[in-house]
């Protein structure tokens, strides 16, 4: 198989232009045999195609599969489904697939590629499964670092610890007192500070406590501070924690490429990248080392400078070939239903004193709403409360109303976890894009309806309920908050239970999906979210030829089975970017 290892070798973003420009010509003059294959021959050339076989390959996760596919290596697209159809004369290379069974490439459409890079060198805390484990964790690497030194990690959890509290940081501070450590939680919405955190940040004897919007300095019985800090509260320790330089932000781009081609993603959909992150992307793709693809949602919390805003195209001018786009903006209008920070109608059932922490107010939602549309960027929106979500509905309905040409930019919400039932059809009738995770529903099912209660629940993580047409999800994982592995993703999907099986018939199971739809949520689903529906998601003629190969039927294979699956290849624009030794 490693001979038959195909490394991307695209010239420049310009060549690739020129490629898609001529694309639908060449599927033309490709896709069946000529009537006189000497006519015309030096006019077209003898450009070299390659097939894929001895595998099962679904053209789409709803239709029966095919036995081998042929793609133009000069466009990547698919042009036939058998050697048989394509003109005779042409260079054929052939990639076996061993066996294994092709799908259209699985993307994930939630996801921070900077952020999976830096936990995977940071302090991992995902699955501690107590306080005490936590500091174990942090006190050696600290153990590791010259004293002064941050330490800063991610992934704790304190819904799975004895008690379920949030935890205060005597004990981290006694067992680390020569570091500074801020350590967030596994959904990015709350963090940890130890005492010497607190002081540099002026936390540690501040009185008063300083509030700020969207945010909370959590404090003890005695109004002293926990170390807990939620959502914008963050960022009064995170000012002080030393900024990551462009070679270290470099670095883990690549390291985590290198862990999610191995996982079987093609595509990323990155939440909330800087203008500086984004020029990082653009560099890779030009020297070519960046071989996934990478559409970036620029943050905008705060809008954007004009600079930045006309310097990507508005959604028309896009290039479907490029490996780097910009495509929208992301906005963030509440926190996490862990950390009680999701915005709510009525006051969290566990906790009736609370309801929540909206980040602006809907008049300006509204405003940034409209800035980023007037610029051509889409807008994905994180809105996981109840009282969020319709916010993000109502603004984008209002714009809608303004202006019908905006749904052509099919204007996202991200999460969309707790949804009254008022709102449940808007996602359709408006035309709104559903992004949403389902290890959130198996992670969070554990403690959902204690934070919402019974009847709010059938609102949470309702996949079915937002949509009819369920192969018009978009699915991902909200990476490094879950783990990147699409595997996970489909088997939560499917089951709606963990990985031992729990509970019994799965959380409502009402809203399960059979093994095709929970494939086309990230792979159709997924593409069709970013205007890519006609170009990606397919394994169709004249689609770009993005492939997953596994060593089992994701679609076929009984949900336990699929949790055994092993990548065999990952496939992008017809050219293998990953095989398994």
């Amino acid at each position: 198989m490693n001979a038959m290892l195909h490394r991307r070798g695209r010239a420049n973003v310009a060549s690739k232009r020129i490629r898609s420009l001529v694309v639908v010509a060449l599927v033309g003059l490709y896709a069946c045999k000529s009537a006189d294959p000497d006519e015309g021959r030096a006019g077209r050339g003898l450009a070299p195609v390659t097939v894929f076989t001895n595998g099962t390959i679904y053209v789409d996760p709803l239709a029966d599969p095919v036995r081998s596919l042929v793609v133009d290596e000069a466009t990547g697209r698919v042009v036939a489904f058998d050697l048989s159809e394509v003109e005779p004369g042409r260079p054929v290379h052939t990639v076996d697939l061993g066996g294994g069974v092709a799908i259209p490439g699985l993307q994930d459409a939630h996801g921070h590629v900077s952020g999976l890079g830096g936990a995977l060198e940071q302090v991992d805390l995902v699955g501690c499964s107590s306080y005490e484990e936590l500091v174990e964790r942090v006190a050696a690497r600290a153990a590791t670092q010259a004293p002064g030194t941050w330490i800063t990690g991610r992934g704790w959890d304190q819904t799975l610890w004895p008690g379920a509290q949030f935890p205060d940081h005597e004990a981290l501070s006694r067992a680390v007192a020569n570091n500074p450590v801020l350590v967030r939680r596994v959904d990015g919405h709350a963090a940890l500070a130890n005492a010497q955190a607190l002081e540099i940040a002026g936390l540690l004897d501040a009185d008063p406590i300083p509030t700020v919007e969207g945010g909370r300095v959590v404090v003890n019985e005695v109004g002293r501070p926990t170390g807990v800090l939620i959502d914008t509260a963050m960022g009064f320790v995170g000012r002080h924690v030393p900024s990551v330089d462009r070679a270290t932000r470099r670095r883990r781009i690549l390291l985590a490429q290198e862990h999610l081609l191995a996982e079987g993603l093609v595509c990323i959909h990155d939440m909330g990248v800087s203008a500086s992150e984004a020029a990082l992307f653009e560099e890779l793709e030009a020297s070519g080392e960046l071989k996934l693809r990478i559409l970036s949602y620029l943050w905008g919390n705060g809008g954007l400078p004009d600079d930045v805003l006309a310097r990507y195209p508005r959604a028309h001018d896009r290039d479907p070939a490029s490996t780097h786009r910009v495509v929208g903006t992301k906005l963030m209008l509440d926190g996490a239903l862990g950390s009680r920070g999701a915005a709510l109608l009525e006051p969290y059932t566990d906790a009736p004193q609370e309801t929540g922490l909206a980040r602006m107010s809907a008049e300006e939602f509204q405003q940034l709403v409209d800035t980023f549309a007037d610029a051509g960027l889409q807008p994905a929106t994180h809105a996981i409360g109840d009282r969020a979500n319709r916010i993000v509905l109502d603004a984008y309905e209002a714009r809608i109303r303004r202006d019908p040409a905006f749904k052509a930019l099919q204007p996202r919400v991200e999460h969309a976890q707790i949804v009254s039932q008022a709102d449940w059809r808007r996602f359709e009738q408006l035309g709104i894009v559903a992004s949403m995770q389902p290890t959130h529903a198996t992670s969070d099912m554990r403690w959902a309806e204690e934070r919402v209660g019974a009847e709010r629940a059938r609102g949470a993580y309702a996949w079915r309920r937002l949509a009819s047409d369920v192969t018009r999800l978009a699915f991902g994982s909200d990476f490094p908050v879950e783990p990147s592995n699409p595997i996970g993703g489909l088997y939560a999907a499917r089951t709606r239970q963990d990985k031992r099986g729990n509970p019994a018939g799965g959380w409502q199971p009402e809203q399960r999906l059979n093994g095709a739809e929970a494939v086309a949520a990230f792979t159709y689903g997924a593409a069709r979210a970013v205007g890519e529906g006609a170009d990606r998601g397919r394994l169709h003629v004249g689609y770009f030829a993005d492939m997953t190969v596994l060593s089992i039927d994701p679609i076929r294979a009984t949900p336990a089975n699929l949790l055994e699956a092993e990548v065999l290849m990952t496939v992008i624009d017809g050219q293998v970017v990953y095989a398994k030794d």
